[in-house]
């Protein structure tokens, strides 16, 4: 018997920027650039806040050219939060939440890169497709 998942309401209520950097050196090199993205998830279980970090390179031969890291923080309603994501002695974010919140991040991201190189030469690079449905195929432990 299936069960319907039923919806987990949330805000987004902060977006830290808690890094940003340009290489130009790496600007010169003619190579392919490579992207490398990166989730983590973190929790403050008294106030019901999901925390989402993504980190967001591209480099061209190890070098970096650009760095980004955002951390987008979701206040879950306080009945959800205990009857859908406590569970022991940790927050269980079902699958299907947890990409949700993670595109959610990325869409953030791509907007915080947006406004970062806007008028300079880095504003040709973007955050690419990225996968989540791939990137998470399990639910999310966070240890309380």
């Amino acid at each position: 018997m299936n069960k319907k998942q039923l919806p987990i309401p949330f805000k987004i209520v902060k977006v830290e920027e808690n890094q940003f950097s340009v290489f130009e050196d790496t600007l010169a090199i003619e190579e392919r650039i490579q992207q490398q993205i990166g989730f983590g998830f973190g929790c403050d279980a008294e106030n019901n806040i999901i925390a989402v970090a993504m980190e967001f390179v591209l480099h061209k031969q190890n070098q970096p050219l650009t760095k980004l890291e955002i951390t987008c923080y979701f206040e879950i309603e306080p009945n959800a939060f205990k009857e859908k994501l406590v569970q022991a002695e940790a927050i269980i974010l079902p699958c299907g939440f947890a990409k949700h919140l993670a595109v959610i991040t990325t869409g953030t991201a791509r907007g915080v890169l947006f406004a970062n190189t806007k008028n300079t030469e880095f504003n040709k690079f973007i955050i690419g497709l990225v996968d989540i449905d791939k990137m998470f195929t399990e639910d999310i432990h966070i240890k309380l």
